[in-house]
């Protein structure tokens, strides 16, 4: 395991333990609530609202924390709040539960509400336009107000955590809790970002589901703050009830499709995929069931009896999920262990904040029960979002290893060909020198022997071209294998070749060579063709008068230059004969550059050739 990827899981380790440790410490029953105020609390059984002011509740609340879990009725609470400050103040007080179907809020004794609202209303009509029921008062010192309040929310968890707080302490809170939900938005989108980019790259649908899927967990989370409501949809009082269970069943859907796609069953594991497709197909009914169901509120007995199966089928699923995780980490997977710590880790979460609103059992902290699913969620992405990028790291350096042995194949193969093309016109120069040029020799022996008897004219002119055409043989033999470069290197073939041109009186030329490093067989024999196909070009077209070569070489690369004073020409159009054709695809084959400056004055043609163990890479 490399440095850097031990470092990296040490610190999602610390990033995903922080919900943790705040889990620990919200989980402290003797946490003191300093907002907290007295309320009493009592069943709505029918009263009046004039029986309401004068019942006697039988309970009486000192902790500011009211959760008896899934009720069918509604309920009464009775608060007084005074301003105890030796000024006059702004007081607001806090229910702490943005999903409260009806309040009706009664204040000293009157028999009509001060305010209706709840998310059966439009989001307008709070007497405060917060995510959370606020309820404001502007008191006197020493001033107080009565309250009673109808609270509706049956057949659903119920729970309130009512709080007081001066205008000052309500702003506080209010800057925390945007700051709180902000780096949470900010880290959900960052990852979905990321989970994106790793889908682009790695082209596996995994990756694609898993941010849809952090989308919808995300606006789950945004619609349990109230925040959905407040800027979503403040309109759609229908869509604020079924909003959260169909994110929700959305987003298990996705998770399902992660999963299986992430780690596709085979084998022994093929009842997991069926057992996976059933799942997902029965969340897909539940949430068109949700979509079609009338605007009209069901009966608080229908409500409650579809929380509790929602409850066994989400435990059900869960049960499954991570039994399959437990299998694929079990047989070495790749990051199995990731997507079940994950995984386990929201579910931790989810399941505490469930049983405290379903049962009361579980005392969590406000904050907590608030911001407890976005920790969760936080940690869940954390390590799964690390196991796609590992995946993408991998799969990186695998492609990049595929690469080098596709190109280093690639490289042998074309080495072969040049081999071949080699010893070729090792063969062909061969059989000109030891055939042809030998056929010549005794030909021109023969012409000698008849020259010297019969001195026509016509047998000189036959001896001539025997002459020259022996010498043009020789030169074209020593072209194909040029012996010189076997056996002494690059700079002595071309040095050698320059002097004949010189002697031949074709050019006046000169070769500064400075070879200080080691130039591998294959790219000698490239650049001496290279500088052969040049030469020649000189010679046909140019009309230069002289010509100089350049050789040197650098730690990282070789540098040719050829210089005439020739005619120049137009590199464009030159580009579709064969000879600089010919040029440019060796200077390709050894990912080299080429560089032509031609002018009437003359040609300055400058290749450089990379020098590494394999020129290709």
């Amino acid at each position: 395991m490399s440095p850097f990827f031990s470092l990296a899981v040490r610190v999602v380790s610390w990033v995903s333990a922080f919900p943790i440790l705040f889990l620990l410490f919200s989980l402290n029953p003797s946490e003191e609530k300093s907002n907290a105020f007295p309320f009493w609390v009592f069943t709505d059984e029918g009263h009046s609202v004039s029986e309401a002011w004068k019942d006697i509740p039988e309970e009486y609340i000192t902790q500011g924390r009211f959760n008896p879990g899934i009720q069918l009725h509604s309920w009464w609470v009775k608060a007084v709040v005074k301003n105890e400050s030796s000024a006059k103040d702004r007081l607001f007080l806090i229910l702490n539960n943005p999903h409260i179907n009806r309040i009706e809020v009664y204040l000293n004794g009157s028999q009509e509400p001060q305010w209706i609202t709840g998310d059966c209303f439009p989001f307008d009509s709070r007497p405060y336009l917060s995510r959370d029921f606020v309820f404001p008062f502007e008191l006197n010192p020493d001033e107080q107000v009565n309250v009673l309040m109808k609270l509706d929310k049956r057949g659903e968890t119920f729970h309130i955590d009512p709080e007081l707080l001066p205008e000052n302490d309500f702003a506080e809170r209010r800057r925390t809790e945007h700051i709180m939900m902000g780096l949470v938005g900010g880290w959900m989108l960052l990852v979905v970002v990321f989970t994106l980019f790793f889908w682009s790259e790695l082209r596996d649908r995994s990756a694609f589901y898993y941010a849809l899927y952090i989308l919808l967990v995300f606006l789950w989370i945004f619609a349990h703050w109230g925040m959905a409501y407040q800027f979503l949809w403040p309109e759609a009082v229908t869509w604020v009830g079924k909003s959260r269970p169909i994110l929700n069943l959305a987003s298990f859907i996705f998770l399902l499709l992660t999963i299986i796609n992430f780690f596709p069953p085979t084998g022994i594991w093929r009842p997991f995929e069926l057992a996976f497709k059933i799942m997902i197909w029965t969340n897909t009914a539940l949430l068109l069931a949700f979509l079609v169901i009338p605007e009209e509120v069901p009966s608080p007995q229908v409500v409650a009896f579809f929380l509790k199966v929602v409850l066994i089928l989400s435990a059900v699923q869960v049960l499954i999920v991570v039994s399959y995780l437990i299998v694929q980490y079990n047989a070495k997977t790749p990051f199995a262990g990731f997507y079940l710590s994950g995984i386990a880790f929201l579910m931790v979460f989810s399941l505490l904040i469930y049983l405290d609103q379903a049962t009361g059992a579980v005392l969590l902290s406000h904050t907590l029960l608030n911001f407890g699913s976005a920790f969760g969620l936080m940690g869940e992405t954390a390590l799964i979002s690390f196991a796609f990028m590992r995946q993408a790291s991998l799969e990186k350096k695998e492609k990049e290893k595929l690469a080098v042995k596709i190109l280093t194949r690639e490289k042998e193969i074309a080495d072969q060909i040049i081999l071949a093309q080699e010893e070729e016109r090792n063969r062909l120069g061969r059989d000109l020198h030891d055939g042809l040029l030998g056929y010549l020799g005794s030909a021109h022996l023969k012409v000698q022997t008849l020259v010297d008897k019969f001195p026509y004219p016509e047998l000189l002119e036959l001896k001539n071209q025997l002459n020259e055409g022996i010498r043009e043989t020789r030169v074209l033999s020593h072209d194909l294998t040029p012996p010189l470069l076997e056996e002494f290197g690059l700079e002595q073939a071309l040095r050698n070749k320059l002097v004949e041109l010189e002697q031949s009186g074709a050019f006046k030329t000169s070769l500064f060579a400075k070879l200080h490093f080691d130039v591998c067989k294959s790219i000698q024999v490239t650049v001496y063709r290279i500088c052969m196909e040049l030469i020649h070009n000189a010679l046909k077209h140019s009309k230069a008068q002289e010509l100089h070569i350049l050789l040197e070489t650098t730690p990282d690369e070789l540098i040719l230059m050829v210089e005439d004073d020739g005619i120049g020409f137009d590199p464009e159009a030159k580009k579709k004969g064969i000879g600089l054709k010919n040029i440019e695809n060796r200077v390709n084959y050894l990912k080299g550059t080429l560089q032509i400056d031609s002018k009437s004055a003359g040609t300055s043609i400058l290749i450089l050739i990379p020098l590494s163990p394999n020129p290709n890479e």
